[in-house]
């Protein structure tokens, strides 16, 4: 009987940790870089629309407009190394 009752217990201890800790695993929460996704999609798009207004006015704008173009493109390059030093920041 003391023998049937240890296997009985045993057994749901054992059910009990097989499905709860699948389940606990499940509820901590992981980095976006490790589900696959991109950690910071607002920044990569910023970047990218940055980039694209720099190629705009470095390739097609047709003057310079008194050194305020060049003066823009250099301000492009200090926000586009800012948020090179924000996801930078993140990794640490």
């Amino acid at each position: 009987m003391l023998r049937k009752r240890l296997f009985v217990a045993v057994t749901a201890l054992t059910l009990s940790a097989g499905i709860a800790l699948p389940l606990a695993t499940l509820a901590v929460p992981r980095p976006a870089a490790a589900q696959g996704r991109e950690p910071h999609p607002v920044i990569r798009e910023a970047m990218e629309k940055i980039e694209g207004a720099k190629n705009d006015l470095v390739n097609y704008a047709d003057r310079d407009f008194k050194g305020h173009r060049a003066k823009a493109v250099e301000h492009l390059n200090q926000a586009l190394g800012e948020l090179r030093m924000a996801l930078e920041a993140d990794k640490h």
